[in-house]
Formats: structure tokens, sequence, C-alpha cells
């Protein structure tokens, strides 16, 4: 059994999302008060309350408040977890030496949402096709909600937990499935194996092939987004245009969030749908995107190219397209190869004899002065990523040092570290 999650997106009337907004009020200004009481006890009498001492307050809560009646049990608990959650993540990365920020209070506007932990206080209705209703609480105080939405796992799914979050001044609930391994499979059509480049020119580069164009979702909705912000720059803060124009730029935001999941969503599927053995290097977006702004001392150059740089970095959705083969491979039987960038260099090693020559990004062609093979520079690095991958079908981590026999004037490399999904069919 393993568990999936699903996005579906509510259409609540005016009355329905006035009640939603109201729960989720309720819902902050009791995190707001745990949150307070773990700070005061702490700091009048150095004492620590677990999320368990204040789940047992719960019953004085609704006998003092009835309008947290209606919330659920389960889902006022859930929300006393989110701090105790919080200050463990906190405390432990001030014991990893990082200096993160203290948890603060959230403002009832700020506040995403609440959950239910179990299958408890909530029903989900599927009516065929993409519809669905929502169904919270029991009896009078009950509260449906039309969904829309649809999974590819049928009847076999059974539902275990919702979180319902408001984006964009609409409703989402987020829906845990329990679903069989037998329903998580995915048919491959093809047993190919291919080595891809991510790169910003084309979203994916191929070993051979046509590549896979960039949809630059960011660059066509810039002037669009430009001409939000200088209007909502000239109305007065706090006002109802001001108000409306955020509300505006939120969802222009989240409409190319919406496109760019969709594109890689489809284009990782067809991906582990078609190959047998899928190359690619480790990326760490985080780090190709930092800022060359520099500091007073050491002032940085270009910062201007970079920061545009980092922006077509950040709109390619690199960051999500690993985590989705890695599960989508999994499915499918897949052997899904993740190369270390830093050992084995695939934008400066030549494929033909291996040989490491630096090249700036300006450098779109690969022209090695050591054996004279030419090759697109994004190409070059997808056939040595493939070529990778077969050096260590079957010695998995050994990465470059695989090569079975180095060639001239090539030294001995350091043994690298690669990262591979289990594969369920072999591989030759």
């Amino acid at each position: 059994m393993q568990r999936r999650n699903v996005t579906l997106k509510l259409y609540p009337n005016a009355a329905r999302a006035a009640r939603l907004e109201a729960w989720t009020r309720l819902h902050c200004e009791l995190y707001n008060a745990a949150l307070e009481e773990r700070v005061v006890a702490w700091r009048k009498a150095g004492k620590s309350i677990s999320d368990f001492d204040q789940q047992n307050i719960l019953p004085q809560i609704k006998a003092d408040r009835p309008e947290f009646v209606e919330l659920g049990s389960h889902a006022l608990q859930q929300t006393l977890r989110r701090p105790d959650r919080a200050f463990q993540s906190f405390f432990r990365r001030v014991k990893a030496g990082q200096t993160p920020g203290f948890r603060r209070f959230k403002a009832g506007k700020w506040f995403s949402g609440f959950a239910y932990p179990d299958p408890a206080g909530w029903k989900l209705m599927q009516h065929g096709g993409r519809g669905a209703t929502l169904r919270i609480g029991s009896g009078d105080t009950a509260l449906s909600v039309r969904a829309r939405g649809l999974h590819r796992f049928g009847d076999q799914a059974k539902p275990n937990d919702i979180t319902l979050t408001r984006k964009g001044g609409g409703w989402f609930v987020s829906v845990t499935l329990r679903v069989p391994d037998a329903a998580c499979a995915r048919e491959r059509t093809a047993d190919m194996r291919r080595g891809l480049d991510f790169g910003i020119n084309d979203w994916a580069t191929f070993d051979e092939g046509p590549p896979i164009a960039n949809p630059r979702w960011v660059r066509e909705e810039l002037p669009r987004l430009a001409a939000l912000q200088r209007q909502r720059a000239r109305k007065r803060k706090g006002s109802v245009r001001h108000k409306r124009l955020g509300h505006g730029i939120a969802r222009l935001h989240d409409g190319i969030s919406n496109r760019r999941r969709d594109f890689v969503h489809k284009a990782t599927t067809r991906l582990v749908q078609q190959c047998a053995v899928l190359a690619t290097e480790q990326l760490t977006p985080k780090t190709m995107s930092r800022s060359a702004k520099g500091t007073a001392e050491t002032p940085g150059r270009r910062v201007r190219q970079k920061a545009g740089l980092n922006r077509e970095i950040l709109s390619a959705g690199f960051g999500m397209a690993h985590p989705m083969l890695a599960y989508k491979a999994e499915e499918a039987g897949t052997r899904l190869h993740l190369s270390n960038t830093r050992q084995l260099k695939p934008s400066q090693r030549c494929a033909a004899c291996w040989e490491i020559v630096p090249k700036t990004l300006a450098d779109r062609m690969r022209v090695c002065p050591h054996c004279g093979h030419v090759m697109q520079r994004d190409q070059n690095s997808a056939l040595v990523v493939l070529i990778d991958a077969f050096n260590t079908q079957d010695t998995p981590g050994t990465g470059v040092a695989a090569r079975p026999k180095p060639l001239p004037r090539q030294r001995g490399k350091s043994r690298s570290v690669t990262r591979e999904t289990p594969a369920t069919t072999p591989c030759v």
C-alpha cells in the first residue's frame, strides 16, 4: 500500500466560503494561543509544554467557546500539532548551527488553512468524471462543498486525510490516498535508453532526437505582471483598489505555477513511459540560482544579468522535475540514473575521448581540442550521463570510475556517488 496526493478545487458559494473563512480564523486563533502559551511558560517558569498537554485542554476550550465544537476534535488536535512541529524544526536547525527565525504569530488572512489527519469528520464523494462533493462535519452543522478534480487510481484508492487551503482567492482540498501497489504501476510503451540534459534554451536536450522546448511561462507574463505592479504602486496601501490589484497579481502567479506544474507532470510522464533507462545529472536549483550581488567589501559583477538567469532557472521548474521522475520511474520500472555533477562534470567532459575542457556558458558548441569531436554542448552532456549510466549499471555508485579502460591522457578519477531508483525490470 502506497500513498499518493491529489488536489481538488472547491467551489463554495458565498455563504459556505464565509463559513470556511470563519473556521480558518478560529484555527488561527487556536494556533496563536498555543504558541503564546508555550512562549510564556518558558519565559516565566522555564517549562516546556507538549502538544499532548495542550490537547488535553481542548474539552475545556470547547465548553467555554461553543463555536469551536463544530470544527471537530481531530482538526483542532492537528492545529495544535503545528506549533509543536515548528519548534522541533526550529531547535533542530539551531543544533545544526543554522540561524532560523523564531516562530511568529500568524495573522488570520495569512493562515493557510486547516487539516483533518484521519478519515473521521469528513467524507469525499466522487460523482464520476471530475465532479465530487466534500462533506465536513455531521448533522445539521455539516458543510457540503462542490469539488472538481480527478486521479488515475480509480475506486481502489481510499482517502486517508485532507488539508483545506485557500490560495489566490480560491479554496482547495489536498487529499492523501492509500493506493495498492498494483494501482500505482505505470505501463511502459517503449524501452528506449536516453540521456537528457536540462537547460534554459531547451527545457530538455537528449543524446539524440529533437529537444523539448522551454515554454518560458514567466517571460511571457512579465509585461502583464509589470503593468499590474505599476498600477498597484500608484494606489494607497490598504485601499480597496490596492488589495484588488494584489489579488490580481497573486492570480497571475498562480496561473504561471499551474501551467508549469502541468507541463512538468506531462513531460516526466512521457519520459518514464518511453524509457527503460533514463540518465541525467543531479541539479541543485537553489545553488544555481544564488544571487551574484556579493557584499559591500566584495561586490558582485553583472548582477542584473545573473538575476535574469536566476529567474529563468526557477521558471523552468528543475526542482520539481527530479522528484517527479524519481517516483514515476519507480512506478514504471524505469531505471533512473542521477550522475554526480561535481565529479562527472558533464558540461566540461567530452563524450568521445572523456577529457575535460573548461568552457563558459557562452560556448554552445563543443569542439574538443584533443580528439576533434564536435557536438552541441547540451547534447554532449546528455551523452556523457548516458555513458556514465551504462558504465555503472552492474556496479551502482561507481560513477565515472567505472569506465572499463581509461583513455590516453586520462588521470584516475575519484569514486562517484550516484543515486538510482530500484529497477523492477532487468536492464541490459
